[in-house]
């Protein structure tokens, strides 16, 4: 919530496979409910993220190759301006 309006900040990134022990790290450190995946986001970088969102965690949608990811990110973008949220692209964002 911003200024009276839900915001959503959306974008476009990889999933990357870390060393086992650096994931076994990370999962201790959270509540074992929470899935874990580790990403590196097109265009964004961890601190500009954590600067903006004031979170360390994301919403995915998953994609075999970049054109459906694409056709993804542009329909969760339209999905949220229908429901009224301020969308905000950040990032390589290819519309």
């Amino acid at each position: 919530m911003r200024d009276g309006r839900l915001h959503v900040d959306l974008g476009r990134g990889t999933s990357v496979e870390l060393p086992q022990e650096e994931t076994r790290r990370r999962l201790d450190a959270t509540n074992p409910q929470w899935p874990i995946m580790h990403a590196v986001l097109h265009g964004v970088s961890r601190d500009q993220f954590m600067a903006r969102h004031r979170a360390n965690h994301l919403n995915v949608a998953y994609a075999p190759e970049a054109a459906t990811a694409d056709k993804a990110l542009r329909a969760k973008a339209a999905l949220f301006a229908e429901l009224g949220v301020e969308v905000h692209l950040c990032g390589d964002v290819r519309l």
